[in-house]
C-alpha cells in the first residue's frame, strides 16, 4: 500500500538546505580500510569493528579519518602496546568497552574498571558499551560516558519492543540523574537464522528485516529518546551486504539517506509543541528547524489507526512520497494510517 520511497538526498539538500547531521548513523561489522567509502557514500558516519588487532585498527583507522568517519573500537589490546600513543589521535567516536554484559553477566565491577582504565589511557575519549535490553538486572547506568542498546525482535518479538527497551533505557538514565547522556539504539540489520538461538531443537527461525520495519525501528528509537542510530551488521555470513544482499543493501541506503536529512531536523533543531492535538496511539514530533517546522507522525502499533486529514491538507508537505491511490482515498474521507509507518512533512504557513 505504501511506498518507503526516499526523494533522492541531493534533491532534498538542495532543496531544503539542510546539512549532514553529527548525529551518530553508525553502522557494526565494518572490518576492511576498502568498505569505508562504500559505508560513507551510503550515508553512514560511523563505524564500528569486532577486530582488536592493532595494526588492522592502524589502517581502519587511516582510511576513516581520510573518509571523515568516526570509530567505536574495543581499546584493549591497543593499551600497552606500541600503537597507545598514536591511537589518541584516531578519529575515535568513542571507545567500545563491552558487547552485551548483561547477556554475560558481567558485573558492575569489572565493567566500571575497563571504563576507568580506558580514560586513564584516553582522556580525551568517550567511552560506550551496549545493553541487549532497556532494562537490566545488574544496574550499569551509571558506567560510561554513552549508553547503547541493542534489541533485535523480528521475527520473535512485537516490533513496538524495540521502542519499548529504548524508553527503558532512558527511563533508568532518568532515574539516576543523567537524562542528558548519549543514548545509541542498535537496530536489527540481520537474520536471525544465521545465528546460534538458544533453542532445544536447534531449530533457527529468521529473517531479514523489512524495508519498512527498518525505518520503522529508526524513527520509533528517536521518538523514546534515542540519540543516535546504529545498524548491525554490515555482513551476512562474513561477506558485505552490497555483495551478499544487494536488494537488501540498497534498501538499507534509501532509509540511511533518508535519516540522514532528517537527523538534522531532530538532533539539531528545536523541538516545539505540536501544531495540533495529536490522538493516542499515534505519536507527533514537531520541530523548528532554521525557521522551519518539521513533525514527524508515527503509528507504533501492528494496527491501522485514522489518519487525521489536516496533515493532507495544502499548509502541510509531505517530504517522502507516498501512494497516489492512497493519497486519494484520504482525500476522499476514507483514511488509514498503515501500521508500523512514519511520515514526515514539512509545515507550510
Amino acid at each position: 500500500m505504501f511506498r518507503s520511497f526516499s526523494i533522492s538526498i541531493i534533491v532534498l539538500l538542495f532543496t531544503y538546505g539542510i546539512s549532514y547531521s553529527d548525529f551518530p548513523i553508525g553502522i557494526y561489522g565494518v572490518d576492511n580500510a576498502e568498505d569505508i567509502a562504500i559505508v560513507k557514500k551510503a550515508g553512514f558516519n560511523c563505524i564500528q569493528t569486532y577486530k582488536s588487532d592493532p595494526a588492522i585498527i592502524k589502517k581502519l583507522a587511516a582510511e576513516a579519518k581520510n573518509q571523515d568517519i568516526k570509530l567505536l573500537i574495543y581499546p584493549y589490546n591497543i593499551i600497552n602496546s606500541k600503537y597507545e600513543k598514536e591511537a589518541d589521535n584516531y578519529p575515535i567516536l568513542a571507545w567500545y568497552l563491552y558487547d552485551e554484559p548483561d547477556i554475560w553477566k558481567v558485573s558492575r565491577e569489572k565493567l566500571t574498571s575497563l571504563d576507568e582504565k580506558s580514560k586513564k589511557i584516553f582522556p580525551n575519549h568517550k567511552t560506550a558499551f551496549v545493553i541487549g535490553q532497556g532494562k537490566t538486572e545488574t544496574p550499569y547506568y551509571d558506567i560510561a560516558d554513552i549508553l547503547m542498546v541493542d534489541w533485535y525482535p523480528i521475527p520473535h518479538l512485537a516490533l513496538e519492543s524495540f521502542g519499548q527497551n529504548i524508553a527503558l533505557a532512558k527511563q533508568g538514565l532518568k532515574i539516576i540523574g543523567r537524562d542528558n547522556t548519549p543514548l545509541w539504539a542498535v537496530i536489527q540489520m540481520f537474520d536471525w537464522k544465521e545465528y546460534k538461538q538458544h533453542r532445544s531443537d536447534d531449530n533457527r527461525i529468521g529473517r531479514f528485516p523489512s524495508k519498512d520495519e527498518i525505518r520503522f525501528m529508526s524513527y520509533d528509537a528517536v521518538f523514546n529518546g534515542a540519540t543516535g542510530l546504529f545498524y548491525f551488521i554490515y555482513t551476512s555470513r562474513g561477506i558485505p551486504l552490497p555483495k551478499s544482499k544487494p536488494e537488501q543493501w540498497k534498501d538499507i541506503v534509501d532509509i540511511i539517506q533518508e535519516i540522514s536529512f532528517t537527523s538534522d531536523v531532530f538532533d539539531k533543531g528545536i523541538e516545539i509543541q505540536n501544531i495540533i492535538d495529536i490522538e493516542k496511539p499515534l505519536k507527533a514530533k514537531s520541530f523548528d528547524y532554521q525557521g522551519t517546522k518539521y513533525i514527524f507522525l508515527i503509528n507504533p502499533t501492528s494496527k491501522f489507526q485514522s489518519m487525521p486529514a489536516i496533515f493532507f491538507k495544502s499548509n502541510f508537505d509531505l517530504i517522502y512520497e507516498t501512494d497516489i491511490n492512497l493519497k486519494k482515498t484520504i482525500s476522499n474521507g476514507k483514511s488509514n494510517f498503515p501500521p508500523y509507518h512514519v511520515f514526515v512533512f514539512k509545515y507550510i504557513k
